[in-house]
């Protein structure tokens, strides 16, 4: 079996010499999976590969047919896996597709309409993967397997979806050892599965449920060892949707750090809640190593916050945002434009705030709606939604990454804006934010906290080859912003204006 992870590296072009490249995690558990069950299974990933056909021939030379492809796909990867996974059926047409992930889940019905598709892995896809393997080889029935779709006699079947892994501890440690790539960064751990809230823009939950579970702190704590020991990892970012569902859970971590001497030689980054943070619990955070914590703030307006069901009200964002500064975390929060009903106000007030507030470092999505949301559903019902080349435009960050000259059409515009409008605020946004010497620095030169595009460890000979794409980027960026001046001094009655620029700093 060979499992394939695709990418949307050519959309990231621009930028890809100064991002970490993150291992796949869904791909890293099925090799686990694997590799216990003892299936021989290779794996390609597209971030990290050049010629993934080339890598196939070799591999498939190990492997007895029916050779099997599996895919994780996230929304905007699924193009190019439906362009590769096409091919891999012309050259090797008695193989066996499989597409799974997010994507896949939330609509298996459009994927299977490829007729290239055999089958749809929904939902957690570890516990079924052996048992389908042993069907598809021996040419068995898909009924008694739960979680996939398939065509029977020219109709689609959805088999009965299966429970959640309901003991994390059950499946096998994570892999690192699998990932041998040096670009890879290796610094994170997945301590637990769901978020019982009910964002209207979160596409997580098609997988991963509404039911919060987590993993023993002995677990944990021992993947931390690892990559301490074996992979010279200081800097962990916790990948967690949302870290501190359960108090008693992450004082049991916290504990079982302490004990074993790692929060005086690691530090650690999570991802919170605002309504979930409280004083005592982040200084006890912080003295264990937890130096960064990043915030979804997605909005300035409480009315805004109630139409998307966060959950959560700005003035509790704010608290805990003020309060992690106090305590010393590095600080980073997100902020999402382009909500149903939302006004340039509502835009311009979230990147005011961003600048009260301090924050470190602030991104400025647009939104998009990812199938499986509710906010996908608006965006069908509104006659709003835009989907381009298989969903290559799905991506919330196209403002910010796109070439200047080649923008990427939004996936959704509500009602009352303009994509153009949404796309200038968000770079008037960042404008006002990063207007600051000190952060744009901070942001080349500091490792781990979510930057570090410099550094990340790097030997010096390697830093200096990424000098002509710096510069390269460096020219994008200034046609990108000097375009949006270039708009506001031409379009007096545009919502943006010199005004308004030097009022809103």
């Amino acid at each position: 079996m060979i499992l394939i992870n695709s990418s949307t590296r050519e959309a990231l072009k621009i930028f890809q010499p100064f991002l970490p490249i993150y291992v796949p995690v869904g791909i890293g558990y099925l090799l686990a999976i694997a590799e216990r069950a003892g299936i021989r299974t290779r794996f390609i990933d597209e971030q990290v590969e050049e010629n993934v056909f080339e890598k196939i021939s070799d591999y498939i030379k190990e492997m007895d047919k029916p050779y099997i492809f599996g895919f994780s796909v996230m929304t905007a990867e699924y193009n190019r896996a439906m362009v590769v996974s096409k091919r891999l059926k012309e050259l090797y047409p008695d193989s066996i597709v499989c597409i799974g992930g997010v994507h896949a889940s939330a609509i298996p019905d459009e994927v299977l309409s490829n007729e290239h598709i055999d089958i749809i892995v929904r939902g957690e896809g570890e516990l079924i993967l052996p048992g389908l393997y042993k069907c598809i080889k021996e040419g068995r029935s898909f009924n008694d397997i739960e979680s996939i779709s398939y065509r029977q006699n020219g109709k689609i079947v959805h088999n009965n979806i299966a429970s959640f892994v309901n003991d994390l501890d059950s499946l096998p440690p994570f892999p690192y050892h699998r990932f041998t790539s040096k670009k890879y960064d290796l610094g994170f751990v997945v301590s637990s599965r769901g978020c019982p809230y009910g964002c209207i823009f979160c596409s997580n939950r098609v997988t991963t449920g509404l039911k919060y579970r987590y993993r023993s702190s002995m677990s944990i704590v021992d993947d931390l060892e690892v990559l301490y020991h074996k992979h010279g990892k200081t800097f962990i970012l916790f990948l967690d949707d949302n870290f501190l569902v359960s108090k008693k859970r992450i004082y049991a971590l916290i504990d079982e750090i302490r004990q074993r001497g790692l929060d005086k030689k690691m530090t650690f980054s999570f991802q919170a809640r605002g309504d979930n943070a409280d004083y005592a619990l982040f200084k006890d955070l912080y003295s264990s190593g937890f130096k960064s914590v990043f915030f979804g703030m997605e909005t300035a307006s409480n009315r805004i916050m109630e139409l998307i069901k966060k959950g959560e009200t700005v003035e509790q964002c704010i608290n805990a945002v003020r309060m992690a500064k106090e305590l010393g975390f590095h600080v980073s929060a997100a902020f999402i434009y382009g909500f149903p009903t939302e006004t340039h106000s509502d835009r311009i007030s979230c990147a005011k705030l961003s600048k009260e507030l301090e924050i470190d470092m602030a991104r400025f999505n647009n939104a998009t709606p990812y199938p499986g949301t509710e906010l996908y559903q608006i965006a069908k019902k509104e006659g709003a939604l835009n989907i381009q080349n298989n969903y290559e435009n799905f991506l919330s960050v196209s403002t910010f990454i796109e070439n200047p000259f080649k923008k990427i059409p939004f996936s959704y515009v509500p009602i009352g804006s303009t994509e153009n409008e949404i796309r200038n605020d968000i770079l008037f946004s960042y404008i006002i934010f990063y207007m600051d010497i000190k952060k744009i620095k901070r942001i080349l030169t500091t490792p781990g906290e979510g930057a570090g595009w410099f550094t990340a460890g790097e030997k010096m000979m390697e830093t200096f080859k990424k000098i002509p794409a710096l510069v390269f980027l460096g020219i994008l960026l200034s046609v990108k912003f000097g375009s949006l001046f270039i708009s506001m001094l031409l379009k007096r009655n545009t919502s943006i204006s010199f005004g308004n620029l030097f009022k809103n700093l």
